[in-house]
């Protein structure tokens, strides 16, 4: 599986994940989860990203 460099940075600023992937593989997933939540890439984030552009529209009009 290809790494993704952001999630290759991730790992650089958090280097515990090396440690953890190297004796459980199977983590991963909880990596990623933890990835996308701390760089707000989730479902909730985005609709609250959403959210927060359809306000500011309603202000200019």
């Amino acid at each position: 599986m290809m790494i993704d460099e952001d999630i290759r940075m991730y790992l650089r600023l958090h280097p515990k994940w090396y440690l953890i992937l190297s004796r459980y593989p199977q983590e991963f997933p909880t990596l990623l989860e933890e990835y996308r939540v701390e760089n707000k890439l989730t479902m909730a984030d985005r609709i609250e990203k959403i959210g927060t552009m359809l306000q500011m529209l309603e202000v200019l009009l």
